[in-house]
């Protein structure tokens, strides 16, 4: 029944790889391609649409993206009309170099870019050229007016709450890829998990390269402590999780939380550190 109603619609593929905020970025490009009547399915070789999103933190899965791509060259020989695309972190690293690199591409989307898909779309399917957008000027919040669709009978579901990094540690590309950090409006946030809990998740993890500079800098807006205490309060919300942190805002209010909240779950992600000051030098940490 699902195949014949969208027998004649677009679809889309998207493969994901990498973290957290990744999976995040795709689910709200999703929810994007779906408010333009595109369907998703989950064999490539249907779709008429491929977006790759990509990690470039590690060199495995950057090998295995261009592993993925060149995959699909062989679809897009059977379907020119097949248009392929690649976002997230390669795609801010390599932009231009990535359609120099491989003929069969058709985008390049960078992580700070992904309202622009649509249009990007629209170009290409119109005969414009092959396009690279990868720009991270300014202060900007990427998922700022993009749909969220909340998923049906899921239980657990992720959220930005902030994007990019101000640390530059001497071993990390993030700053790079991301951007500086740019916390999303609380109001956002607190509705984004409004409306996931009223699909019936229960538990949300908070997502961020430094979650624990959340509102920093930004006149008026929670600190990350009282965000989750203004999570906590949203009926519906059974436990809450945090990623990543970085050890220096690691705040004794934020301490304090795992004992004051009682939504909080007893678990934090946090880098154990060199006890040598020259490698944490080295480090710049």
């Amino acid at each position: 029944m699902v195949e014949r109603k969208y027998m004649n619609s677009r679809k889309f593929y998207i493969q994901t790889f990498g973290c957290q905020m990744n999976s995040y970025d795709s689910e709200r490009i999703a929810h994007l391609l779906a408010a333009r009547d595109w369907h998703p399915v989950d064999d490539p070789a249907r779709a008429d649409l491929i977006f790759v999103n990509t990690c470039s933190v590690r060199e495995k899965p950057e090998k295995k993206v261009y592993s993925a791509l060149g995959r699909f060259r062989a679809l897009k020989k059977r379907n020119p009309r097949l248009l392929i695309g690649v976002g997230g972190c390669v795609a801010q690293q390599e932009g231009e170099k990535l359609l120099e690199r491989i003929p069969h591409l058709d985008f390049v989307l960078g992580t700070k870019e992904l309202k622009g898909i649509t249009r990007i779309l629209d170009l290409r399917e119109g005969g414009g050229p092959r396009s690279c957008a990868t720009s991270l000027e300014g202060r900007v919040d990427p998922y700022d007016g993009l749909p969220l669709f909340p998923p049906a009978g899921k239980a657990t579901a992720f959220v930005s709450i902030m994007q990019g990094c101000d640390n530059f540690c001497s071993f990390c590309i993030v700053p790079f890829v991301r951007g500086r950090e740019v916390s999303r409006p609380s109001r956002d946030i607190l509705e984004e998990i409004q409306s996931l809990c009223a699909a019936g998740v229960k538990e949300v993890t908070l997502l961020g390269q430094n979650v624990n500079s959340y509102g920093k800098g930004v006149p008026g807006e929670m600190s990350f402590p009282e965000l989750l205490s203004a999570v906590e309060q949203v009926r519906g919300v059974e436990r809450i999780r945090f990623t990543t942190s970085h050890p220096k805002d690691l705040s004794s209010p934020m301490v304090r939380s795992f004992g004051r909240l009682s939504k909080l779950c007893e678990h934090i992600h946090l880098p154990l550190q060199s006890g040598s000051d020259r490698i944490l030098a080295g480090m710049k940490r």
